[in-house]
């Protein structure tokens, strides 16, 4: 997601940082990128309709990640859709959909590492996934907030009033919001 071409656009003004560096901060961090990278893991399993936590126990490992290091976590979650991403959103749909479709006729031909890829370019989070993410923040005493849309404007408002020393994400929008510290 992001502005295409916009990273390595700033490749002059990046810096590269150890995590440590941030010991005693809190950090945001995008709920939704580790959901997806941790969905992309299981696309087999949920294109499928299997039960899994795959993707909470690797949000949860990124989690204990950030803590080992002294850096507290807050996870900012999606809200609502946006009105005027209605279009945007129904052209993903109906691209996931094709790709599952593909990948369940790929599956009954045997062609599983085949279908799997389909999967993988299928698979989106649900709140069904983000509420079991949010269930296990609960039990491990991690804060975590619900944006009313778009986790971007949150992120950005946490980290330029203060209230974080950074943000973890993969979408270069945070810059375009103001942020000044984003780690990918």
């Amino acid at each position: 997601m992001g502005i295409q071409g916009l990273i390595p656009y700033l490749k002059s003004i990046h810096r590269e940082v150890h995590i440590r560096n941030y010991a005693g901060c809190t950090l945001a961090v995008d709920s939704y990128v580790w959901l997806h990278k941790g969905a992309f893991s299981c696309a087999y399993e949920l294109c499928q309709g299997l039960d899994t936590d795959k993707y909470v126990n690797f949000c949860m490992r990124k989690v204990k990640l950030l803590q080992d290091n002294g850096i507290r976590p807050l996870m900012v979650f999606d809200g609502g859709p946006l009105p005027m991403k209605a279009g945007t959103e129904r052209e993903r749909r109906r691209r996931r959909r094709e790709n599952r479709r593909k990948g369940l006729e790929l599956l009954r031909k045997g062609e599983k590492a085949k279908a799997t890829d389909y999967f993988q370019k299928s698979v989106d989070v649900t709140p069904r996934m983000a509420h079991k993410l949010i269930q296990a923040l609960k039990q491990a005493n991690v804060d975590f907030v619900v944006a009313p849309y778009e986790a971007d404007a949150q992120l950005a408002y946490l980290e330029r009033s203060g209230a974080v020393a950074g943000v973890i994400t993969e979408d270069s929008d945070l810059l375009v919001f103001g942020c000044k510290k984003v780690g990918y």
